[in-house]
């Protein structure tokens, strides 16, 4: 009787003592479970970057509000400086009597007042070392997160800027910038126009900035709103401020997003106007494409298209296959008979 319950017991056991898995059996389960993220993948991607762009176009938002609030202030929308050889001057304003490009002149606006007041009531190295300490500082909105942070990276032209400040009587000094020095760079640029320019000149008129008490002259044929030494007044934009660019992701080659050998991205965002800041609508926009130099053209490292900030606030999404006849007079000011349509 014991024997006959002691076997009954082993045989309950071994019935239910879970079987193992074969190599088969543990191959398909692997190949189901590679399956699975192969396309999951994908579609982590696609909302990745749908987040992304999301993210730029909140960044051009708020470049949009401080624009309007500099326009509240001055009465025109902000200047891009007086050429690639100036940074900016805390002492000076935020249109055409300012040296540095459209970035220094929105920091006030977006929480960045401290940066923008480096170097305020400093002299000689003090000065020179606190506007060093602004070069090499990126600020998050002046990057898309698609493509990069705002670094800061290798400054590679080692070139010298030229600033003054309103202690040393607008006495002209240089801001040493020797190979290496690390500095901020941003993936936006203004819309200087439609023509096929995008800068002018590194100095002053005359070329070695003699009189650094007044503004150069703009260029002629500048036909956008920020741009060099501009002053553009909204009743100036008669195309319309919800149909004409203001600022706007710009291409870049990605062989050189952060070692700054690339022509039009080795300055610092600080700068006065200069390819790295500034852009055109003469050529339609770019995908970011490995290998392919481009200062000119409006771009970006989206899948699709670009975004690109209207004078009156809003952000519109363009796509790369836009139609050029839409896109070239949407950079320009001028309300002329060629309008017939937005490229949006």
């Amino acid at each position: 009787m014991v024997s006959s319950l002691t076997s009954r017991r082993q045989s309950r056991r071994i019935c239910f003592q879970p079987g193992g898995f074969t190599l088969i059996e543990l191959l398909v389960v692997i190949a189901i479970i590679a399956i699975l993220i192969a396309l999951l993948i994908p579609a982590v991607q696609k909302v990745r970057e749908a987040s992304n762009r999301t993210q730029c176009q909140n960044n051009l938002k708020q470049m949009g509000l401080a624009c309007h609030n500099v326009l509240d202030i001055t009465g025109a929308f902000p200047a891009n400086g007086w050429g690639w050889d100036w940074v900016g001057v805390p002492s000076k304003g935020y249109n055409n009597d300012q040296p540095g490009g459209w970035a220094y002149n929105l920091l006030t606006f977006i929480e960045q007042d401290a940066l923008r007041k480096l170097g305020h009531g400093q002299e000689g190295s003090a000065f020179q070392t606190e506007m060093t300490e602004l070069m090499s500082t990126p600020v998050a909105i002046f990057n898309c997160p698609t493509r990069r942070t705002g670094g800061p990276w290798v400054y590679s032209w080692a070139g010298a800027y030229t600033y003054f400040s309103s202690d040393d009587h607008n006495v002209k000094q240089t801001l040493s910038a020797p190979n290496g020095s690390l500095f901020a760079r941003a993936d936006y640029a203004s819309c200087v126009g439609d023509q096929n320019t995008d800068q002018s000149f590194g100095g002053l008129a005359g070329g070695d900035g003699l009189d650094i008490l007044h503004p150069p002259p703009p260029p002629t044929d500048a036909t956008g709103v920020i741009f060099q030494a501009s002053k553009i007044r909204v009743n100036d934009v008669t195309r319309g401020t919800s149909h004409t660019f203001m600022i706007g992701e710009r291409y870049l080659d990605p062989d050189h997003y952060f070692d700054g050998a690339d022509g039009a991205d080795n300055e610092g965002m600080y700068s006065g106007e200069d390819n790295d800041n500034s852009r055109d609508t003469y050529s339609t926009p770019l995908q970011d494409r490995p290998g392919l130099s481009n200062g000119d053209s409006f771009g970006s490292a989206h899948s699709a298209g670009l975004n690109m900030l209207l004078c009156d606030g809003s952000v519109q999404f363009i796509t790369y296959d836009v139609d050029p006849t839409l896109w070239k007079p949407a950079g320009n000011r001028n309300l002329d008979s060629s309008f017939v349509g937005d490229p949006w």
